[in-house]
């Protein structure tokens, strides 16, 4: 507990606060979003869908936390349904075990070409013998689309300490597993306007508040190591108490919206709060306009992407469960 009251203290000096935000009214028109379960299985167990990206109009790469080395492909029909089993997209040029607890993903363009990043949960994992503390292969990685349609993969080294060392808020945090408050990424968003990754952060949560970390990207085209980095300071997403801590499971830009899409859930296992979608345009104040959906009660959504689907505009959410559902924008 002391530590994580240090990390609170810490940030309060830190961030821009401006207040707290009122508790969300009660809407009408609330769309409940109710998963499609995949229907088939990653070995033994069920896909642990995350982070998403279209990659072209009805096609989606979605990371499974419990892949390593590979990206799996979600083709759609006209209707919104699955189109044929999930195809595996193996990450070429990623050492074995090279990262560990992929969990959100984002997509880039620039000068003409297209880059995937992946980050990890940057988490702290602790073994079923009880051993001590260890931290599994982490890091970010730049995924390269090449014209064949297959997938190159680089990891940068030093990421996880690097990130560490340059958000010393974060330094308690990064000793403790997530349930107990420790560090765990889950989303990433491409914000082209400040050039920079930002990193949504589950845990810790400050006050009633998560965070984004934004964090600079030189050239996306540059040898991919920290030099090419620079951190930004991080900024409060005011929620409001009601609810319980929440963290960030996912978070992406829609274009037409001019607006980030962050949904939020509880930040710990077994704590509460209900996970909700909201919109947020950007600014430093971190102020944000709930949205009227809903998720089902078992629905465990950590990845959400606007796109088009046989041409018509739509949003895709994933299901850490294991399924995915849609929701049409003219609805």
């Amino acid at each position: 507990m002391k530590r994580r009251a240090c990390v609170i203290l810490s940030l309060a000096f830190i961030l821009d606060i401006v207040g707290t935000a009122p508790a969300p009214r009660a809407q009408s028109g609330v769309r409940t979003i109710t998963p499609i379960p995949f229907e088939e299985m990653n070995g033994e167990r069920v896909y642990n869908a995350s982070g998403v990206v279209p990659l072209a109009d009805s096609r989606f790469l979605f990371c499974d936390n419990n892949c390593n080395d590979a990206l799996f492909e979600l083709d759609l029909t006209e209707d919104g349904r699955k189109k044929g089993p999930l195809i595996r997209r193996p990450l070429q040029g990623l050492a074995p075990d090279a990262i560990d607890d992929m969990e959100a993903m984002t997509l880039a363009e620039e000068k003409g070409r297209r880059f995937i990043f992946v980050a990890s949960s940057l988490y702290v994992k602790k073994p079923k013998d009880g051993g001590a503390l260890r931290v599994p292969p982490s890091g970010l990685l730049r995924v390269t689309i090449n014209p064949d349609d297959s997938l190159s993969a680089e990891n940068m080294p030093g990421f996880r300490d690097w990130f560490i060392q340059h958000a010393p808020y974060l330094a308690a945090s990064a000793k403790l597993i997530p349930d107990e408050g420790g560090l765990n990424i889950e989303g990433l968003a491409w914000d082209h306007e400040r050039h920079a990754l930002l990193f949504g952060v589950r845990s810790p949560v400050f006050g009633p508040s998560p965070i984004v970390i934004p964090v600079k990207v030189k050239d996306l085209d540059s040898p991919w190591t920290t030099d090419s980095l620079k951190m930004l300071p991080p900024i409060r997403l005011l929620l409001g108490a009601a609810g319980g801590a929440r963290g960030i499971r996912s978070i992406e830009y829609a274009p037409g919206l001019h607006a980030f899409l962050v949904i939020v859930g509880k930040s710990i296992s077994g704590g509460p709060g209900p996970f909700e979608l909201y919109e947020w345009k950007g600014g430093r104040r971190g102020k944000l306009r709930r949205r009227n959906v809903s998720f089902a009660e078992k629905m465990k959504p950590e990845g959400v992407t606007i796109c088009t689907i046989a041409g018509k505009p739509a949003l895709l959410f994933m299901d850490d469960g294991g399924g995915y559902q849609t929701l049409w924008l003219d609805e």
